[in-house]
Formats: C-alpha cells, structure tokens, sequence
C-alpha cells in the first residue's frame, strides 16, 4: 500500500501544475479505486494540521519513509490492523467524532449517500478529514 507514493505525488504535481486538495466543504472523499491514493496524497503533503493520522484497517502497512519525505513524521501516524478490528463502521464513526484526528484513512466494503452524509456530519463538526476506499 502506498509503495508508488513519489510516482503519484509526481504526477498529482504535474497535473495541470497544481496540485489537488480537498474542498473544506467537503470532508469526505470516496473511491471505488483501491489503488487510486492521489487525493489522500495531495491531502497530506498540503495538511498542517498536527493531530494524529489514522489508517483504519488497511490492506497493508503505510509507506513510512514516503510520509517522512513529505514531511509528516511517523509518530503522528497511528494504523489499526484489520485482524484487531471487529466492526470497522463503529469504529470510524467514534474515531470521526473524537476530534483527535486530522485525517482518517478506512477501507469498507461500501458507502450509500445516507452513510456518506452522516460522515460528512462528523467530519465537519471535529474538522476531520475521511479517505473512504471501497470495493466496486
């Protein structure tokens, strides 16, 4: 997971010479790409927000190294093995509503528009920002 990261960042960069970011209105971002990290990757490098980094269950483990270049240090980044969690939603709702994260990363099987909108909630309310990646 995340092993490409300077390859993406690179071509996030040459993208029309800008790179993406979030929109502040909207906290959630969905992809049904599980390979696709490039609106996580401009996220991070353009975040100055210094709460802790949350990778919820994810497929494999994050590319340290490649944060560090990017200038978040590992010790903000917390990840949460898919084998320790039982109920992944749970879990990212309470996360969302906590206030100690500046991002959270989780993979689901889906999201619906009800689901989608109930996060957006917590996301604004706590100013956390949720990379939700779902199977097609």
């Amino acid at each position: 997971m995340l092993s490409n990261c300077m390859q993406a960042k690179n071509k996030i960069k040459s993208e029309n010479n800008k790179s993406l970011h979030l929109s502040r209105k909207n906290h959630v971002n969905v992809s049904y790409n599980l390979a696709n990290y490039h609106a996580l990757l401009a996220h991070m490098n353009n975040d100055q927000d210094q709460r802790w980094i949350l990778f919820i269950a994810p497929p494999g483990k994050p590319n340290f190294s490649f944060l560090q270049r990017s200038g978040i240090h590992k010790s903000r980044v917390l990840t949460l093995d898919a084998h320790r969690v039982k109920d992944s939603l749970t879990l990212l709702k309470s996360t969302l509503q906590s206030n100690n994260y500046s991002t959270v990363i989780t993979w689901l099987s889906e999201i619906d528009k009800t689901l989608q909108a109930e996060l957006q909630g917590y996301c604004q309310t706590s100013k956390t920002n949720c990379f939700v990646y779902c199977k097609q």
